[in-house]
């Protein structure tokens, strides 16, 4: 059980590395420097910054779909449930 503690913390602590790392090198990178960006240059820089905004907004929404759905599902009921008492479908 304690080398499956120890296994899981690694892991941890490799996706931690390569987190910083892959996030980090285009700070060092010349190529990613918008001041020397001209042309095709710059609309992929345009693109992966596009790509980078999807991520974040996609990985936000999956984290509030949940909470809303149970919100939704809810308030479905009562509604339903006010329908019924009234004897009428919608």
């Amino acid at each position: 059980m304690e080398s499956l503690i120890g296994v899981k913390l690694g892991c941890l602590c490799a996706l931690l590395a390569v987190t910083l790392v892959c996030g980090l090198s285009p700070i060092c990178s010349k190529w990613f420097k918008i001041d020397t960006a001209t042309g095709r240059h710059r609309r992929v820089l345009s693109l992966l910054g596009c790509a980078s905004a999807g991520v974040f907004l996609g990985a936000g929404f999956m984290h509030i779909t949940p909470e809303a759905l149970e919100g939704i599902e809810s308030e479905f009921q009562k509604f339903m449930g006010q329908n019924k008492k009234q004897g009428r479908l919608f």
